[in-house]
């Protein structure tokens, strides 16, 4: 390779290193114990390598993290190892007038602060000329700087074979990392790259990004701690005192033209290259006082009201003689605030007193047996628990006794299946066939990983279920207009077959504000049940979003978490 129209040689650097505490620092230090590189001429094509173990002084043990991800061993270290000092002269004489390459700045990192430690300098002998690998490999594949590669990952984007090779061993990393330059060479100028390590670059890596954390800073302006309206762009007034969280400074702003209330959050920091100020505008939370109890139909559910007590039903599988099933409601309850008033939601501030009188009168408004109810663990996963007499009150009257259950299946009479959902999905199954039936909760990550498949499925394998006889229906949850997902969130769905029949996007929004995707949750979880046999006329949408309807349903995402829990019930008549 070439640098300024000259042929360079280069040398790929690797170390492991073993977090030690230092008493004479009162702190930890990450103490080099191995030093593995290779060298190359200009046509990358390997001329020798280093290996060298680094004899501990600080650590007496090394952390069994390290051992175990290294298999290096205290027996390797004490045997072949030499002081640091040494290691460095050895490594500064293979070295010759090579361009040091390390994969990121933390290897460089760790020998600046080793180097201080040991001789009081923090100059590097033989660091004169330095590119760093890894910025430049994802410059030279276009993977931008917003997240940093790791060698296995840059290796598998390039299709290399690392089968013959351990990670994690000094000298197989640099070896790997060989691999990965050869491989975008031809791609990308490596020139511009090329750093010489003056007192300047000395500063640079050695700068620690600090967050300001007073407002009084001489380094806060004020246009920092203006904001406009995310609505229309409008000039606002701070209606509140500014807060910390974190390392975040938060108020309270209301627009002067079109009255829009928000929050906004500003992080400063000093960088090395001046300081950098995020500003973000958040909506406030939106809780609004329960609706008037009125029956009525939403979406394709009735809403009944019972003793004062709103329920939510499915007509179409009201026919089913010996199942009840419902829907909580805001409508009813004990419960105050952002709880108000039928939050069936344990641990979210609301007295555990409240909730268990919620859970007496919908029970008894919606047909349930109350001492039956179980209810699962909500991981997220699609993990199914098949429940049965002695489950009846798990998760309601007495401790959960699982760690993961998205899914509760049964075919005992009276227990009162329970997920919990504000802005989930609940998907409903019942088996006429084998009197059985399941109830599944699907967020985001469920509904992609194919919870409603996954349930039909254990049914068959539990009652010998045939999806084909299923009756179905999914319950209330945010829409597709208003479930809006970032990038990441929307790549787990494009992933999933016909997936252009529930993703919409991406929309590049305004300003900062990013590529934006909808997700139709209900669609999604509709094509799971097709995929797995069950038949598009048993399945029922209710057609209800919960942020649509905040004021009969809690929303998380309207009120930003500042809510109770709704909960979708199934029961076999007793």
């Amino acid at each position: 390779m070439k640098r300024g129209g000259a042929d360079i040689n280069i040398a790929i650097l690797d170390l492991e290193w073993n977090a030690a505490y230092s008493s004479k620092r009162r702190g930890y230090i990450n103490e080099i114990i191995e030093f593995g590189a290779v060298k190359c001429g200009p046509d990358l094509e390997p001329i020798s390598t280093f290996a060298c173990f680094v004899r501990p002084q600080v650590g007496k043990h090394l952390n069994s993290v390290v051992a175990d991800l290294t298999s290096i061993t205290d027996e390797d270290l004490d045997q072949e190892g030499v002081p640091f000092l040494n290691a460095v002269g050895r490594f500064r004489r293979w070295l010759g007038d090579c361009v040091l390459m390390t994969w990121g700045q933390s290897d460089i990192l760790a020998l600046i602060d080793n180097c201080g430690y040991f001789s009081g300098n923090i100059h590097v002998p033989f660091l004169t000329s330095y590119c760093d690998l890894q910025r430049y490999t994802q410059d030279a594949l276009e993977l931008g700087n917003r997240e940093q590669t790791g060698l296995e990952k840059a290796a598998e984007l390039l299709g290399l074979d690392l089968s013959e090779l351990s990670q994690h061993r000094a000298l197989d990393d640099s070896l790997i990392a060989l691999k990965i330059l050869r491989g975008v060479r031809d791609r990308l100028d490596l020139s511009p790259y090329i750093e010489t390590c003056d007192s300047e670059f000395y500063r640079r890596v050695t700068f620690r990004t600090s967050y300001i954390k007073d407002l009084r800073d001489s380094r806060v302006l004020p246009e920092h701690l203006r904001f406009l309206c995310p609505g229309c762009g409008g000039k606002s007034a701070r209606t509140s005192r500014w807060s910390q969280h974190n390392r975040a400074f938060l108020a309270d702003f209301r627009c002067r033209d079109c009255g829009l209330r928000f929050s906004g959050r500003v992080i400063i920091k000093q960088k090395y290259e001046g300081l950098s100020v995020n500003k973000k505008t958040v909506p406030l939370p939106i809780i609004e006082k329960p609706r008037a109890a009125a029956p009525g139909t939403i979406g394709n559910m009735s809403l009944e009201i019972n003793g004062g007590v709103g329920v939510l039903r499915f007509p179409a599988l009201m026919d089913l003689q010996f199942v009840t099933h419902a829907f909580s409601t805001r409508i009813g309850g004990v419960s105050a605030h952002e709880f108000a008033a039928m939050n069936l939601g344990y641990g979210r501030g609301d007295p555990d007193e409240n909730v268990e009188e919620n859970y007496r009168r919908f029970a008894a408004a919606a047909g349930f047996q109350a001492e039956g109810m179980v209810c699962g663990c909500q991981v997220h996963k699609t993990d199914i628990r098949r429940v049965g007499e002695g489950e009846r009150g798990i998760g309601i009257w007495k401790t959960n006794d699982c760690d993961s259950a998205d899914g509760l299946c049964t075919d005992t009479p009276g227990v009162t299946l329970i997920v919990f959902a504000a802005d989930c999905v609940p998907v409903y199954f019942i088996d006429p066939e084998h009197r059985a039936i399941g109830l599944a909760h699907a967020g985001w990550r469920g509904a992609a990983a194919g919870m409603p498949r996954v349930m039909a499925e254990r049914m068959g394998k539990e009652f010998g279920t045939d999806p084909k006889k299923l009756i179905t229906a999914i319950g209330p949850s945010i829409c597709k207009d208003c479930f809006e997902v970032d990038e990441p969130v929307a790549k787990e769905f494009l992933r999933l077959p016909e997936s252009e029949h529930f993703v919409t996007g991406p929309v590049e929004l305004p300003g900062d504000g990013g590529t934006k995707y909808h997700v139709d949750l209900w669609e999604c979880c509709r094509r799971s049940l097709l995929s797995a046999g069950v038949l598009p006329e048993h399945i029922t949408v209710g057609g209800v979003c919960t942020m649509e309807e905040s004021s009969l349903l809690f929303s998380h995402r309207k009120t930003r978490g500042h809510r109770g829990s709704n909960c979708a019930m199934l029961m076999i008549d007793p």
